[in-house]
């Protein structure tokens, strides 16, 4: 979910690089040993992260998309 909201912009050197890491496939899904891949992370502004997790079941990506861009 790509935006034009700059982080250093707004509040200085302390927003440079910030992002919220989601993961899309939950850790307590994991089997004992697994690890999490790169294709199992999301990244998301913590509004957006704190929607996908705002109540169960989680939110996909695709279903964010629809409460933010609706067609």
């Amino acid at each position: 979910m790509r935006r034009a909201f700059n982080f250093s912009a707004k509040y200085g050197e302390r927003g440079h690089g910030f992002i919220e890491c989601h993961h899309a496939r939950p850790v307590s899904n994991l089997q004992p040993g697994e690890k999490t891949k790169l294709d199992d992370l999301i990244l998301l502004c913590a509004n957006c992260h704190r929607m996908v997790h705002s109540r169960r079941p989680w939110l996909s990506l695709e279903e964010l998309r629809q409460i933010i861009i609706p067609d």
